[in-house]
C-alpha cells in the first residue's frame, strides 16, 4: 500500500480539519510518506499558517493544502476564495463527509485540485496527493520552458530586427555554417539559438565555447577532447564539445580569438568532419553544425596574417549581422518594459512600472554597450529603487554617460572616436599599430567609466574577466588609469 521509495519526501502539507482524529489519520498516511505536516483545526489558525495577509504566491509555504468544508469558524470554500484571490500557489484537496455535489463543484471552480468524500481510505488520499506532485511538478517544468523560450527570444518592432528574423526563419532549418558578425552586446548569442532553435536539430543540444576565455593551451582539448595521461592533469579521457554536440550545434563565440594553429585543425574538422583526441590515434567523426560569432574583422584579420583565410571562407558561408540598438532604437520602450518585467518576476519585486520621465531617459541615451547594457542598467534600477514606479534611471544622470547629443566622444592622442566617425592621424604608423592604439585609449574609458572595476568593465565590453585582465597586460593598462 505505501511505497518503500518515499515519493512524497519533503512535501510541505497543511491539514486544516477540526477533527482530532481525521487530523491524526490524514498525518499518519503523509507522514508515512516522507511528508513534512503542519495541523489547523480551524480558519483562524489556517490563515496564520499560510500568512494570507502577506503572501502573493512567491514564497510558497505548503505544497498542498488538505481542506474541510464544514469548520468551527466558517466554510473552508471561504479559505480557498481568498487563497485564489491572492494567488497562493499550493494545491488544495477538499475533504468533506457532509458536503453536497454542488459543494464539490464549487470547489473545483475555485481552484480545489480534487474533492475526496469522507469516510475515505489511504490509497484515495496517496492517490490524489501523487497527482497533485505530478501536476505541480509538470507546471513548473513547462515555466522552466516557457522562461526559457522567453529568454531566448529576439525582441523588436524595427524593420532592420524583422528582416534579421526572417533571416534566421529561412538560414535555420538549414544545415549551413553560419557567421554571426556584430558590436558586443548586441545579441550574437541569441541569434544563434534562434538558428538551432529553427533547425531540425533542436531536439539536441547547443553547446557554446567562449574562445576568449579559454586558455590557449586546453583549447584544442576543450574541442576536441583528450585521452588519459595526454598531458600533465590528464587524469582520464574526456571528449570535446564537437563530439559531445553530435546531431546538435556547436556555438564558436568570439571565433577570431582562436590561436593559428587550433584554426588549422578546426578547419580540418569543418572540411570532413573528421578528428583526433589530444593524445589519440583513433578518428572520430562529428556531425555538429557550427555556428561562429565575432566582433571582430575577420577578413581583415585574414589579411594580416591573423586569421587563416581558407578557414574564414570555410565560416562564412552565410553571414548574419547583429544590430546595434542605436539602429533600432525605436524599440528601446519596448526592449526597457520587457526587461522591468522579467527583473519583476525573477527578482519578486511586484509590479514596478517606468513612468514617462524614465522612458524618455533611456530613449536619449546611446547605448554604447548596446541592449546587454540596457538589461543590465534595467536590472541594477528595479533592484535598487524603493518605489513601484521608477521615475529616474540614477546611472545615466551622469554628463560621461549621458549627453544631449546622444553621443559619447573619446579623445585620445591621435585619434578620436564620435558615435560612428572615426578620424585618425596616421601617424601612429601601420593598421595594427592604429587599432592597438585605439583599443588602449577605448579600454582606459571603458575603466574609466566603470572606476577601475574591472568585472564591470568586461561586463560592458562583452569579454571574459581574464581575457580582459590579458588584454590589458598586452597593452600596457593598469586597473587604477586615469584619462584626462
Amino acid at each position: 500500500m505505501i511505497s518503500n521509495s518515499k515519493p512524497m519526501t519533503g512535501l510541505r502539507v497543511l491539514i486544516v480539519d477540526d477533527h482530532r482524529n481525521i487530523r491524526l489519520s490524514l498525518r499518519m498516511i503523509l507522514e508515512g510518506e516522507g511528508a513534512f505536516v503542519t495541523e489547523s483545526e480551524h480558519l483562524v489558525s489556517a490563515r496564520g499558517h499560510l500568512k494570507l495577509d502577506q503572501l502573493s504566491g512567491k514564497n510558497l509555504p505548503f505544497d498542498l493544502v488538505l481542506l474541510d468544508i464544514r469548520l468551527p469558524d466558517g466554510s473552508g470554500l471561504d479559505l480557498l476564495k481568498q487563497m485564489a484571490s491572492l494567488s497562493i500557489a499550493s494545491q488544495v484537496i477538499v475533504i468533506s463527509g457532509e458536503g453536497t455535489m454542488q459543494e464539490a463543484f464549487n470547489a473545483t471552480q475555485m481552484g480545489a485540485f480534487d474533492f475526496v468524500e469522507k469516510p475515505f481510505t489511504p490509497e484515495r488520499i496517496l492517490v490524489s496527493s501523487q497527482r497533485c506532485i505530478d501536476f505541480n511538478q509538470l507546471e513548473r517544468r513547462n515555466a522552466a520552458l516557457v522562461k526559457q523560450s522567453k529568454s531566448n527570444e529576439i525582441l523588436g518592432e524595427h524593420p532592420k530586427i524583422k528582416e534579421m528574423l526572417a533571416m534566421i526563419a529561412k538560414v535555420g532549418p538549414t544545415n549551413s555554417r553560419v557567421l554571426i558578425t556584430g558590436e558586443s552586446g548586441t545579441g550574437k548569442e541569441l541569434i544563434a539559438r534562434g538558428l538551432h532553435h529553427a533547425s531540425q536539430r533542436s531536439a539536441k543540444t547547443m553547446i557554446k565555447v567562449n574562445c576568449a576565455a579559454i586558455p590557449k593551451n586546453l583549447m584544442e582539448s576543450e574541442l576536441f577532447g583528450h585521452e588519459k595521461g595526454s598531458f600533465t592533469g590528464a587524469l582520464k579521457t574526456r571528449m570535446g564539445v564537437f563530439e559531445r554536440s553530435d546531431g546538435g550545434t556547436l556555438f564558436l563565440d568570439e571565433i577570431g580569438e582562436l590561436d593559428l594553429d587550433v584554426q588549422a585543425k578546426l578547419l580540418r574538422v569543418l572540411q570532413n568532419g573528421d578528428f583526433t583526441r589530444v593524445g589519440g590515434e583513433k578518428a572520430l567523426t562529428t556531425d555538429a553544425r557550427v555556428i561562429c560569432a565575432t566582433n571582430r574583422d575577420l577578413k581583415q584579420m585574414s589579411a594580416a596574417g591573423k586569421f587563416r583565410e581558407d578557414l574564414f571562407y570555410r565560416l562564412n558561408v552565410i553571414t548574419i549581422n547583429s544590430i546595434p540598438l542605436r539602429d533600432h532604437s525605436s524599440d528601446i520602450t519596448l526592449l526597457s518594459r520587457e526587461f522591468l518585467g522579467e527583473c519583476n518576476e525573477e527578482h519578486s519585486l511586484g509590479g514596478k512600472v517606468f513612468s514617462d520621465r524614465a522612458l524618455s531617459q533611456l530613449n536619449a541615451y546611446s547605448w554604447p554597450g548596446n541592449v546587454r547594457e540596457l538589461q543590465n542598467i534595467i536590472e541594477r534600477t528595479a533592484i535598487l529603487s524603493s518605489d513601484s514606479i521608477i521615475d529616474r534611471i540614477e546611472s545615466l544622470d551622469s554628463p560621461d554617460s549621458l549627453g544631449a547629443n546622444n553621443s559619447f566622444t573619446l579623445e585620445a592622442e591621435n585619434a578620436t572616436i564620435d558615435g560612428d566617425r572615426l578620424k585618425f592621424d596616421l601617424g601612429v604608423g601601420s593598421w595594427e599599430n592604429f587599432h592597438d592604439h585605439v583599443g588602449r585609449e577605448f579600454v582606459k574609458f571603458i575603466l574609466k567609466q566603470t572606476n577601475g572595476n574591472v568585472s564591470e568593465a568586461a561586463r560592458v565590453l562583452d569579454l571574459e574577466r581574464a581575457y580582459l585582465h590579458r588584454l590589458m597586460k598586452k597593452l600596457g593598462i593598469h586597473r587604477d588609469v586615469n584619462i584626462p
